[in-house]
């Protein structure tokens, strides 16, 4: 039996369409999320500021996510995954694993110079930012468990070079926030970190003098879409 085209695909047409328009208002919540949480921090009740910010209804929001937590997961994940891979993609390939920290780091922190909405929903969010499924798990471990068994960085226990790290990171996220903080405060950040993890200050100080290219990210990333919306605002 002959089927018109246009019948023929109809299925897959629809079935593309409204998988299509649930990705964007999903999207559409985790940047309003982004904007709301930044603003009023983790502990807040969000709900109908997302809501509100997002322009849809109670109804479409819960077919999507049931609670603060639900939905602070989300845009954590989210955020955290986009930079890291887009960092990854930078140094991943460097040789020197306190290389790859130094310059990741560092890609990471004038970034969130760059977009002041990243440093203020990070430093509100603190550690509950650090989801199981954040890549931040991927690769954090496995470059300072090298530096370790390569001697770049001094003997210690990963939990507490992660601590340095993250640490660090976070204090320097909250710092960030500031508008008199000095344009090369992401540098001597990141030499204090190393200097923790043991590396020398020849080292640092090569590691702090390379020039490092701008993070790019795409139009339609989290980060890229909450920024325009919080300019606008």
């Amino acid at each position: 039996m002959y089927i018109p085209a246009e019948i023929e695909v109809a299925p897959d047409h629809r079935t593309r369409v409204a998988a299509e328009k649930r990705v964007k208002m999903r999207r559409r919540l985790v940047e309003s999320a982004m904007l709301v949480f930044a603003e009023k921090g983790v502990d807040a009740s969000v709900i109908d500021d997302v809501i509100a910010a997002a322009a849809v209804s109670r109804g479409s929001f819960y077919h999507y996510f049931r609670t603060n937590a639900e939905l602070l997961a989300a845009t954590s994940e989210e955020l955290a995954n986009e930079l890291i891979t887009a960092i990854e993609e930078r140094v991943g390939n460097f040789e020197d694993p306190a290389k790859r920290l130094a310059c990741g780091m560092r890609l990471y922190l004038h970034t969130a110079r760059k977009y002041p909405l990243l440093a203020g929903f990070v430093s509100r969010a603190g550690f509950d930012v650090n989801s199981p499924s954040n890549r931040f798990n991927d690769y954090l471990p496995r470059h300072i468990t090298e530096g370790i068994e390569l001697g770049k960085f001094r003997p210690m226990q990963l939990e507490a070079a992660l601590d340095i790290v993250a640490g660090a990171g976070l204090v320097a996220l909250f710092r960030l926030t500031a508008p008199e903080t000095k344009p090369d405060y992401p540098e001597q950040i990141v030499a204090a970190m190393l200097r923790g993890l043991g590396v020398k200050e020849t080292k640092i100080s090569t590691l702090m003098s390379l020039d490092i290219e701008p993070l790019v990210l795409p139009p339609d990333s989290l980060l890229e879409r909450s920024h325009v919306r919080y300019t606008l605002s």
